[in-house]
């Protein structure tokens, strides 16, 4: 892929694929982004409005359109579209509504754009991913899901606050569904080359007490927010950034993105749920097997198994 030809597709014009779209345009990600929606007056507004900053930043294009045609020969397209989670609701709630979204739009994709690669960032993106995989006729590398990426970013700030130490020094991961059965691996947390269980704890508190509290906070930090604004946005938005940087500069990043599990992980071959993987020019390049205890493996045994019934009953 070459920067200087980018082009990224984003389908859906509401919050979260519009502020995806500003996103790339400010952090000047691609040449060309392409904003899809059925209601083309929508995917103008957006786009207009995000184009009148392009003259202040880099000579860049991004098209509003109602046609699946103008996606062709994207290099990464971004789903966005779906039904809004509501307060009160789970993620996997919103499941009965966007399954068939997801599956009429992978119709779509296959005929207009088969080679592009596909990034499910709508929710639950655990479910919507492995339905897209099995309604596409592209191979399963060119699809996956914006996972826990943006969980363990969010611990991985707060945990780099409490500890006092530079962010990209914290290599530690959320992994599982995004969702509510998500968990943290402690067990391979380092900072800095130093295992997390060596490394200094500030005093008047324990390992114990911040791991206990930093569960909680990655599981509701989506939820809290949503409760006071309506939706979350900006973050995914960033999230998505990154991956599409990591496909179109081939910088074979890990991030922890929904995926197929590897058998390694001993939940079966068909659970699609946030693991971490080299993410590349080809897609998902290689899936990697995290280390984990026991009673890391029973959660991840629980979330798979949450997340297989909502497949099985909504797909």
């Amino acid at each position: 892929m070459s920067r200087k030809t980018s082009k990224v597709g984003v389908i859906g014009a509401g919050n979260v694929g519009a502020d995806v779209a500003n996103a790339l345009v400010l952090l000047r990600k691609c040449v060309t982004v392409v904003l899809f929606d059925r209601t083309l007056s929508k995917a103008e507004g957006q786009a207009w409005d995000i184009e009148d900053s392009i003259p202040l930043l880099e000579e860049m294009e991004i098209i509003p359109t109602n046609k699946y045609e103008d996606l062709a020969d994207s290099d990464v397209i971004v789903v966005t579209v779906g039904v809004r989670q509501k307060v009160g609701q789970t993620r996997l709630d919103t499941l009965s509504d966007n399954a068939e979204i997801i599956r009429l739009t992978m119709k779509e994709l296959d005929r207009v754009a088969p080679n592009s690669i596909v990034l499910i960032v709508s929710n639950p993106v655990d479910v919507l991913t492995r339905i897209a995989i099995a309604n596409s006729t592209r191979a399963e590398n060119l699809i996956f899901g914006s996972g826990t990426v943006l969980d363990t970013a969010r611990l991985r700030y707060q945990l780099g606050k409490r500890l006092n130490v530079a962010l990209r020094d914290i290599h530690i991961y959320v992994i599982g569904e995004h969702g509510d059965s998500e968990f943290i691996i402690w067990s391979s947390a380092f900072i800095g080359g130093i295992a997390l269980t060596e490394f200094f704890i500030p005093e008047g508190v324990t390992l114990e007490q911040i791991q206990e509290e930093y569960a909680e906070l990655t599981r509701k930090r989506g939820n809290s927010i949503f409760e006071r604004k309506g939706n979350t946005s900006y973050g995914i938005s960033t999230v998505v950034c990154q991956l599409v940087d990591s496909i179109l500069r081939d910088e074979k990043e890990i991030f922890p993105v929904s995926v197929r599990a590897d058998s390694n992980y001993g939940i079966g071959s068909e659970t699609v749920l946030g693991l971490p993987c080299i993410i590349s020019s080809l897609g998902i390049e290689r899936q990697l097997v995290l280390p984990r205890n026991a009673y890391e493996q029973r959660l991840l045994e629980k979330s798979a198994s949450k997340l297989n019934e909502a497949y099985n009953s909504g797909a």
